[in-house]
């Protein structure tokens, strides 16, 4: 049986009452091994957004294996950012498709700004992650020149197999595999393969086209459960996962240890200080 570390899954805001949520991840804890809870801010207020970050620490806090990440940073201001920086999430994203105080988003124009370098030099000394997901390709490329880490994408596709702004080009797949750094394949039709139902051997494809290119040291998946309706056909949940998309992996030739690999080795080893 394989087992799966996500990067990136969105059912706190989405599954309303914690016990709905605590049912949720124990129907779960056999299958996926460590869940990272992402918690998006960007129809939040700026007071919302801080309050439903502490009330997610204190809920992932109180589990196994369940780790917390923030996704669009849109309500920090200099007052508020030794707060959220106390709070420990495991990552954080800069912003999500459109431009804010800290970056560009992957569907409008913008660079880091000053705050936002100041954010990175801040997160990056307590040891929180930069996540590059959302971002565009100017402000990707200015995280890469302002951290001292391996760099890091919780969930997008690939450019060269689908081309979405949301996807990242060859370049800069190469650039987190040349750091050391981790991408996680997401579950988004549209980003997948352009359609609203994508296929599991589209998913397959797409990790095909990674290994080939970059190898699999580098490759892990970000769900992004709850966070799209656009899930791929016959996949729902992460049984689908270790039960169907594991079946094509290995109609493409890839080995236990290879699926196992991506599927957790790979997040499990770059997350294994946490």
């Amino acid at each position: 049986m394989y087992k799966i570390f996500d990067l990136h899954n969105d059912y706190f805001l989405k599954i309303k009452k914690d016990k709905n949520k605590q049912k949720y991840l124990s129907s779960n804890a056999n299958l996926a091994e460590n869940i990272i809870s992402a918690i998006w801010t960007s129809e939040l207020s700026c007071d919302e957004s801080l309050r439903e970050i502490e009330r997610a620490r204190d809920f992932v806090n109180s589990q196994k294996n369940i780790f917390l990440a923030v996704e669009d940073l849109h309500f920090l201001s200099e007052k508020t950012l030794k707060n959220f920086v106390s709070m420990r999430p495991i990552y954080a994203g800069l912003t999500w498709n459109t431009a804010n105080c800290l970056a560009g988003g992957a569907h409008e124009s913008g660079k880091i700004t000053n705050f936002g370098k100041k954010v990175i030099k801040e997160l990056e000394e307590n040891d929180i992650k930069i996540d590059t997901a959302h971002l565009n390709e100017d402000s990707f490329m200015g995280v890469s020149k302002l951290t001292k880490n391996p760099l890091f994408c919780s969930h997008t596709a690939f450019y060269g197999v689908q081309p979405n702004q949301r996807n990242l080009k060859d370049y800069q797949l190469k650039m987190i595999v040349d750091s050391g750094g981790l991408v996680g394949l997401c579950l988004v039709s549209d980003f997948i393969s352009g359609m609203k139902k994508c296929s599991i051997q589209d998913i397959a494809m797409q990790i095909d086209y990674f290994a080939c290119k970059f190898g699999i040291d580098n490759l892990a998946l970000g769900t992004d459960f709850y966070g799209t309706n656009h899930l791929p056909k016959n996949i729902k949940n992460y049984s689908d996962i270790t039960c169907k998309l594991s079946k094509f992996l290995e109609k493409f030739g890839y080995t236990e240890k290879c699926i196992n690999k991506i599927f957790y080795e790979n997040a499990n080893n770059f997350f294994m200080n946490i």
